[in-house]
């Protein structure tokens, strides 16, 4: 039988309202995951798997003429828990399907420190260490001890130690061995080591929040002043579909950053040790691409990092967009721009 024939006889689902973008995405099968017996139930050692969780930092491209045929599971297994207390040290377990930032604001509740500068990222938990999620100085990954996650090949449930997750800017091993978002592991809980020293936050190393911070500042005061400043300037989801930083901040050489100095007096660079990392925000501006709309879709006024779906936009749409944004900074600055949300695709060749 023809295939397409047979994919308009299978009933199809839409995963509109499981990505941020609020794409129409198609799948034959999906599934939910509340409980770790789920896993066992309906995942057990199935070959090739789409896991979902708020679908924060995902473009879906799967329209109904070519949709997943790969099963989609969305994470939902919630629940967390203070597991002991040694001196300071707080350790904590969240399962993968609780919200990130209802999971920090709990946190906070408990005057516990450590994720005070994380604030009001969207997303689940199971997410933030796939990208490690960071944000003005600090990354997910500080915080982490350990991850279970569970085997898809060997239908088990293992410990993996923050030392073997890979992690580096924006990215971790769980990101870096996935293909389409399908890997060996689904993240089944995170634990965190915290601190009970909440009048001792983590200073964000921004001037747009540290300036309004109090001389002696705590969780509360940096996180507030950290959720200000996301809402003036990143558009409401409910409002302006989108996943946040399209584009990866490049890092240059010094010989590159020190040319771009001497034209650009005023553009802020931050050391690493692999060079020197550029605002991809700033790039983007520099080529006139903020507060423009194409279409569909556009870069938001207020930042220009952020790649909003005014109406209707598809992922095509998204890929053209994002492509002739990548090759204007590639001609101006000749930095390559990469792409941060990760394409999930039912093309035999994806962008």
């Amino acid at each position: 039988m023809d295939l397409k024939k047979q994919i308009k006889e299978i009933p199809l689902k839409n995963l509109k309202n499981f990505n941020k973008l609020k794409l129409d995405a198609f799948c034959s099968e999906l599934r939910t995951i509340r409980a770790e017996q789920d896993l066992l139930n309906f995942v057990n050692k199935k070959n090739e798997i789409i896991i979902l969780g708020e679908g924060s930092n995902v473009v879906l491209d799967a329209p109904s003429y070519r949709p997943f045929i790969t099963p989609v599971f969305i994470n939902q297994i919630k629940g967390k828990r203070i597991e002991n207390v040694f001196g300071k040290d707080v350790h904590i377990r969240c399962n993968a399907g609780e919200n990130w930032h209802e999971f920090v604001l709990w946190t906070l509740r408990k005057k516990i420190q450590g994720l005070e500068c994380l604030a009001g990222i969207p997303g689940s938990v199971g997410a933030a260490p796939i990208q490690n999620i960071g944000a003005y100085g600090s990354e997910v990954s500080e915080a982490i001890h350990s991850l279970r996650v569970y085997d898809i090949k060997k239908g088990v449930i293992n410990s993996i130690k923050k030392e073997d997750c890979e992690f580096d800017y924006r990215t971790s091993y769980f990101k870096k061995k996935s293909k389409n978002s399908s890997s060996n592991y689904i993240i089944v809980s995170i634990d965190f080591k915290l601190s009970k020293e909440w009048n001792n936050p983590n200073i964000p190393q921004y001037e747009s929040v540290k300036k309004f911070l109090p001389e002696t500042p705590d969780i509360f005061a940096v996180a507030e002043q950290v959720m200000k400043v996301r809402n003036s300037k990143l558009p409401d989801l409910k409002d302006y579909p989108n996943v946040g930083s399209f584009f990866l901040n490049p890092i240059i050489s010094k010989r590159h950053a020190a040319d771009l100095k001497k034209k650009y007096p005023l553009i802020r660079l931050v050391p690493t040790a692999d060079g020197m990392k550029i605002s991809a925000a700033w790039l983007i501006e520099q080529c006139n691409f903020k507060g423009k709309r194409y279409g569909n879709l556009g870069m938001f006024a207020k930042h220009a990092l952020v790649l909003v779906n005014y109406d209707k936009a598809n992922a095509s749409e998204i890929f053209y967009l994002a492509t002739v944004i990548q090759k204007q900074v590639m001609k101006k600055f000749d930095i390559s721009l990469t792409i941060e949300p990760i394409i999930i695709s039912s093309a035999e060749k994806p962008v």
